[in-house]
């Protein structure tokens, strides 16, 4: 078969490349092409490939004929070719790129590293765009009656539940009693008349008055006072002076002049009367209750919100019982919280209990206890001003009146 002249081009525009032995040619298109015409013939030869391309496909799609597929033949090695000389030119444009950035890298390399970390977080950004479709509807707060400006009050408004730490000032409206004052904060009325310096019942409308945080005493300590003194003085327990988190005590105890102590559950003694340490009667450790007291002893400290457990004060030494049989969780000598040598016992049923303060450590870790058994001694380590025992009783992680589960 004879190949197509140049004549013919004008009746079959594709005969114009003609596919003779030089096209099947599959040597290296490197060893044709030298390095210098690379650039020139990248452009043009792929804007020939893409005409011949349209003009490969037009005849295709309207006559399929022998030379036709010898066309396309030599049309996919002359791909082939493009394909040699791109690589190339990427490889050149790549070598020479490497060059110029080392041999400028000490110039460069910041630049490049910040225009890096840039592009990265645009991209980041663009992405982000394109993946997250959430969008936040725009409100009308203006309009919104669900923002209300508070009234002004002259009284200090405490939040529910939150234990107040400060004195408060209330000023007395009328029809108001010191009793019923005394009801609504929750506090005995000698704590309010004590705090205000009133030695009676009468209040006026527009008397302003002192408001302590718990019933108690609030005293402004002298130089020279101690915390034993302090306490014998208002006929409280030192050690209760010295939990209440509120009076800031450090583990010396000690009192600083001038500071306002608060004294729970302290009254004021009467001119006539001399300060009386109060008394309390002795509970011996025994009994049938859910739990056994553990120990012999005076009970010197109720349960308090700030002070979740009883204090039993006994001599140095005296011997601490388990108030339940259980599995010994914690026998250690240390307590950053101040609870000194104490134990912990585990009695199931989410059911804890937490012996402080011991001199003594009888038993130790994965023991296991039965009720009444000896754990150790009475004692005044950690944070403590006398030897006594801190009991507490938890269940299910909240802390429990340990009186409602002793005979």
């Amino acid at each position: 078969m004879e190949l197509p002249q140049q004549e013919d081009s004008s009746d079959n525009l594709y005969y114009t490349y003609q596919a003779n032995a030089d096209f099947l040619d599959l040597a290296s298109f490197e060893d044709i092409l030298p390095v210098a015409q690379t650039k020139r013939v990248f452009w043009w030869g792929y804007l020939k490939s893409i005409l011949g391309g349209a003009v490969a496909a037009f005849s295709f799609f309207l006559e399929t004929t022998w030379d036709c597929l010898k066309f396309c033949l030599a049309y996919l090695v002359f791909i082939k070719q493009k394909t040699v000389v791109t690589a190339r030119f990427l490889d050149l444009t790549k070598d020479r790129s490497v060059r110029f950035m080392m041999w400028r890298r000490g110039v460069l390399f910041r630049p490049a590293t910040h225009g890096g970390v840039i592009a990265l977080g645009a991209l980041a950004v663009v992405a982000g765009g394109i993946f997250s479709r959430s969008e936040i509807a725009a409100q009308n707060l203006v309009a919104s009656n669900s923002i209300v400006a508070a009234p002004n009050t002259p009284e200090t408004i405490i939040p529910a539940g939150r234990p107040r730490s400060e004195i408060i000032k209330y000023t007395v409206r009328g029809g108001d009693t010191i009793g019923a004052i005394a009801d609504k904060f929750a506090i005995s009325a000698d704590s309010v008349k004590w705090a205000s310096n009133k030695d009676n019942d009468t209040i006026n409308p527009g008397d302003v008055l002192n408001i302590p945080p718990v019933t108690g005493v609030i005293y402004k300590v002298n130089a020279g006072d101690g915390l034993e003194a302090v306490a014998a003085k208002y006929s409280a327990d030192s050690q209760t002076i010295a939990d209440y988190p509120f009076n800031y005590l450090d583990a010396t105890m000690s009192l600083r002049a001038g500071q306002m102590l608060v004294i729970p559950n302290g009254s004021i003694p009467k001119p006539v009367a001399q300060p009386v340490r109060r008394s309390f009667p002795v509970y011996l450790a025994h009994g049938s209750g859910i739990l056994a007291w553990p120990a012999a002893g005076t009970l010197n400290q109720y349960a308090s919100w700030w002070h979740p457990a009883i204090d039993i004060g006994a001599p140095y030494g005296t011997p601490v019982y388990a108030a339940d049989a259980g599995l010994v969780t914690v026998s250690q000598t240390y307590d950053p919280y101040g609870a000194g040598q104490h134990v912990v016992i585990d009695h199931g049923n989410g059911m804890t209990t937490l012996y402080a303060h011991l001199s003594a450590l009888n038993v130790k870790v994965g023991d296991t206890v039965s009720r009444r058994q000896l754990l150790g001694a009475v004692g005044c380590s950690g944070f403590c001003t006398g030897p006594h025992l801190h009991f507490q009783a938890t269940r299910g992680g909240e802390s429990i009146n340990p009186l409602s589960l002793l005979p």
